[in-house]
This record gives structure tokens, C-alpha cells and sequence, in this order.
């Protein structure tokens, strides 16, 4: 049996790395468990975000490349939004926030399958968490920061295990267009899902394409070859290998419920991911914050009951604005994006819309 921790988190990625930092820094003793044995080994190299890297303490070094815009393809439209935000490194990223924690008080331990959580005596709080070799991790409180897999959210009934996922696939190509200007495409071509272009340095790009469509899924690099080939985009690509990277993110209702006793549930287990447009390290890693401003409150004051904090103050910040996203996210991806009509008519109006409203859109950050 371990000595206890005073916080165990369960996954060194997005949300597991950011409250290890900012929980470093309270002097809190913390365990960080991960099922993988290379902590920068990633399923997608990139992400398009809107975070201002000054609210996370984050340097330039992680961006892979900075956009001014946005441009939006339907089959025969295509419309411009203004805005200023990046395509960020992930694996240069997570090094940083790695390399970010305060080892006195940050102990790792990585190739650990957790599988389950356990009270003692049908008392109200968990005591432990157990991994699939039997060993013992003891703490005062449990985070699971476990992104899809949700090892303990789905195990207490937090995330639905049956939950749908938004999956996706992508290259690395030569780039031949605007090195500031990103792209995003729907209609009929992607079934329902969406594809998109990201800008790197060094006149290389990210190609991709994603779905929230079950059945597509096993054949989505087959899609995305046809996509590369389509006219407009073999004007702005060339493919030159052949390795393919893909993940899911979770598709399911906006939740408002993420702490249990003394187990508090970040990211991706509980799915704070925007809806709209997949945004997930702004609105993560402000969760993440948010959760180890409660987390400290709770050790410092002895009360575990103050740990439900997290969730009003996640409510006020986030819950209007998901639920505003998750309505334009049916409206896009269940029946509009699956005709060139209506997306051709969806690229007119959003012409017309003002630039600030589109921003506001595709941040998923309204007023």
C-alpha cells in the first residue's frame, strides 16, 4: 500500500499536466498516473486555438503557426473570418507544461492502467484506486483527467459509457497556399463531418477530416485521399507520405456534474471539450485552473464538500455558452452539413453576418 498523496490524477495529458502544474505550486503532494509510457507520444501532432498563451503562462515556442484567418469552404462558397489565433504544437507543448512542474511535490508515474476506484466500509469517501497489476494508490482526493477513456468518470456514472465520439484522421503534406490562413470545409463531400487545413512553418500543412457519423469511421482515410484530390484542395496541397494520424473526441450532452465526494472529474472524462468546433486546450485548461483553485480550498480548509465549487464556477463561466454551441452543433453536423444547397446558403449568410458574430461562433466564446 502506498503512502497517501494528497491529490492523485489519473492522466498526464491536457488536463492532468495543468492542474499538476498549478496544484505544484500550492505545495501539494501529487501523484500523476498515466497508462502510457511516452507522455509526448500523440495520436494528433496539432490543434487550432483561440487561447491567449499569457492566460496559461504558455510560451510562443508551442506555436506551430500564427493565423489571421479563417476561411470556410462549402461545395461552391467560401467565406472569410477575421481573427487572430494559432495552430499550437501539441508534443512541444506538453513538453513545456512538463517541464513546467514542481518536481518536490509532483511524483510521475506513467504505464499504469488504472481500472477501478474503492471506499473502505461504504464511507462516503474514496480511499484508493487500484491499476491492473494490483497496486495501490492511495489519496485525499482523486482527479480522473483520463480524456476519452474516462477510467473512473464512466466507472461512478459521471460520463455515460455509451457516449458518441467525433473521430478523425489527418496528414502531414506540402502546403502551397497563405501560411497565416487556415481552412475548414463541410458539405455533402464530408457526410455529415467536416475537414480542415492547418498551416505549419516551413510551407507544410495539416490536412484532415472528421466525423460524427459511426459508420464512416473505418473508412475515413479513404475519404480524406479523395478530399486531397478534389480541385481547390490539390491547389493548396500536395500529399507526399503516406502516415496517417486520427482520434476521437466525445460528441455527448452539455454536463454540468463533475464531482463525487472526494473525486473531482477534468477534460475530456467529463467532456469539456467546446461542442461547436472541437476547441478543447482553451476551455480545458481553464477548467483545469478552476478545478485546483477548489482542490487547494478543500485540502487547506479540510473540507471535502468544497469541492463542489468547481462545478458552480464551471457553470457560470461555460454552461450558457456549451449549451449555445451544442444547438449550432446539431443545426450543422445532423442534417445542414449533409447538403450543398444548405451549406452553400449557410456560406451566403454567414457573408452576412458580422466578422465579430462568426468569431464568436467558431470560439464557441459568445457573449
Amino acid at each position: 500500500m502506498e503512502e497517501a498523496y494528497d491529490v492523485v490524477i489519473i492522466g498526464a495529458g491536457t488536463a492532468g499536466l495543468m492542474l499538476a502544474r498549478e496544484l505544484g505550486k500550492t505545495k501539494c503532494k501529487i501523484l500523476l498516473l498515466d497508462r502510457r509510457k511516452d507522455l509526448l507520444n500523440f495520436s494528433f501532432k496539432t490543434l487550432a486555438s483561440f487561447m491567449d498563451l499569457k492566460d496559461f503562462d504558455l510560451s510562443e515556442n508551442i506555436v506551430a503557426q500564427h493565423i489571421n484567418t479563417m476561411v470556410v469552404h462549402s461545395k461552391r462558397v467560401k467565406s472569410e473570418i477575421k481573427d487572430d489565433l494559432y495552430i499550437l504544437d501539441k508534443e512541444i507543448l506538453h513538453k513545456e507544461l512538463l517541464e513546467s512542474l514542481d518536481y518536490n511535490y509532483v511524483d510521475i508515474k506513467t504505464g499504469v492502467h488504472v481500472n477501478d476506484i474503492f471506499k473502505e466500509n461504504s464511507k462516503d469517501l474514496y480511499t484508493h484506486i487500484s491499476d491492473k497489476k494490483g497496486n495501490i494508490y492511495k489519496g485525499k482526493i482523486f482527479v480522473d483527467a483520463s480524456g476519452t477513456v474516462g477510467v473512473i468518470s464512466k466507472k461512478v456514472g459521471l460520463l455515460d459509457s455509451s457516449y458518441s465520439v467525433a473521430t478523425g484522421v489527418e496528414y502531414n503534406v506540402k502546403y502551397h497556399g497563405n501560411s497565416n490562413e487556415m481552412h475548414l470545409m463541410i458539405g455533402k463531400t464530408y457526410e455529415g463531418g467536416y475537414g480542415w487545413i492547418f498551416p505549419l512553418k516551413n510551407e507544410r500543412a495539416i490536412i484532415g477530416f472528421g466525423t460524427l457519423e459511426e459508420t464512416l469511421f473505418k473508412g475515413l482515410k479513404n475519404r480524406l485521399n479523395k478530399i486531397i484530390e478534389l480541385p481547390k484542395f490539390k491547389k493548396l496541397v500536395t500529399k507526399d507520405n503516406d502516415l496517417v494520424e486520427g482520434g476521437s473526441i466525445p460528441i455527448t450532452p452539455v454536463l454540468e456534474k463533475f464531482t463525487l465526494n472526494n473525486l473531482v472529474c477534468v477534460g475530456d472524462s467529463v467532456s469539456q471539450v467546446n461542442p461547436i468546433a472541437g476547441e478543447g486546450y482553451k476551455f480545458i485548461f481553464e477548467a483545469a485552473i478552476m478545478a485546483s483553485k477548489h482542490i487547494k480550498n478543500a485540502i487547506e480548509n479540510k473540507d471535502i464538500n468544497l469541492l463542489i465549487g468547481f462545478e458552480e464556477d464551471w457553470k457560470k463561466r461555460f454552461s450558457s455558452n456549451y449549451k449555445r454551441s451544442k444547438i449550432a452543433q446539431n443545426r450543422i453536423f445532423s442534417s445542414f452539413s449533409k447538403n450543398d444547397i444548405s451549406t452553400d446558403i449557410g456560406m451566403v449568410l454567414l457573408k452576412l453576418r458580422s466578422n465579430k458574430k462568426n468569431v464568436q461562433t467558431l470560439s464557441g466564446e459568445y457573449e
